[in-house]
């Protein structure tokens, strides 16, 4: 009984090592980047700026004034 536990732990070791392996999570979570435009996109349709300030902050973004 303890013999399988032991081998049951070092299994469990080296799977979850050697998926670590690259630096990443066991569950390949690429890290997302949010661009300005991005955060903007999410602030307007959250309702936290109105279509105006939404519009201007935009244009500012894009380098269009």
């Amino acid at each position: 009984m303890m013999f399988g536990l032991i081998l049951l732990v070092i299994v469990a070791y080296y799977m979850f090592n050697s998926s670590n392996a690259g630096g990443s999570c066991c569950m390949n979570h690429k890290s997302q980047e949010h661009t300005s435009l991005d955060i903007l996109n999410d602030r307007y349709a959250h309702g936290e700026i109105n279509r105006e300030e939404y519009l201007e902050r935009k244009h500012e973004l894009s380098g269009q004034k």
